[in-house]
């Protein structure tokens, strides 16, 4: 059954690309049901009349779809459009919260005068990637921040990805994933050029801890991918 979210917590009111999608893509008619996230919890509705558009919430739907656990996403900003395909894929593994990151080598940095409208959209793709996805909450998108602000964001666990740290290699990450069920964790990701190595010794020196992905060198959005695919497994 097609699920829609009401980002807009104060009333129940879908906006119009959502009617939209109700009435000429999935041709919906009246009486047809679908469900709604809405203040946090999600009902069954059920559509009682197309012209105007108007539904009636029939009951709560008890249901939890979420990761036993708190998975924070630290993303230094990469160019072009891979930010959009990791906070997409980010929501559909379960992520429940993603930080943005202007780091010394993010080529495409988000300045305060774009940032609304950039996060607008990032938005927008959250909201379609939980409906997708069947989540039970929505991703939270909390902000764009320089690299020296990640001490703000506290954990349980805090793991940078590093691909210089060869005496890791997994074995670090490895020795937590029994550990992380119902914690929470922070997974710091550099951009296409990496992180510096002030960077590196900044975040160790703030409880990070440094862990390979492996032997070979992966994108920055292969990384994001790999690792939180790693730590939800052990989460659900």
């Amino acid at each position: 059954m097609q699920r829609y979210f009401v980002l807009n917590n104060s009333s129940p009111v879908l906006d119009d690309r959502d009617v939209f999608h109700i009435k000429k893509v999935m041709r919906m008619k009246k009486g047809d049901r679908f469900e709604l996230f809405f203040n946090n919890k999600i009902f069954l509705a059920e559509i009682e009349s197309l012209e105007p558009f108007n539904f009636n919430l029939l009951h709560e739907i008890i249901e939890n779809n979420e990761l036993n656990g708190y998975i924070r996403l630290l993303y230094c900003i990469p160019k072009g459009e891979k930010l959009d395909l990791v906070v997409q894929k980010a929501v559909e593994l379960g992520v429940k919260e993603i930080v943005l990151i202007n780091s010394s080598r993010s080529i495409a940095k988000i300045e305060s005068k774009n940032k609304n409208k950039k996060l607008e959209r990032l938005n927008r793709i959250i909201k379609e990637a939980s409906e997708q996805s069947k989540r039970s909450e929505i991703l939270k998108l909390t902000d764009v921040i320089s690299f020296s602000k990640i001490t703000d964001y506290p954990a349980d666990y805090s793991f940078i990805a590093y691909e210089k740290d060869s005496k890791c290699d997994n074995i670090e990450i490895l020795s937590y994933l029994n550990k992380i069920k119902g914690k929470t964790i922070n997974i710091l990701i550099g951009p296409e050029g990496g992180f510096s190595k002030e960077e590196v010794e900044y975040s160790c020196s703030n409880s990070f801890i440094s862990t390979s992905l492996g032997r070979r060198i992966l994108r920055s959005e292969t990384a994001v991918f790999s690792l939180v695919s790693l730590l939800s497994y052990f989460m659900n």
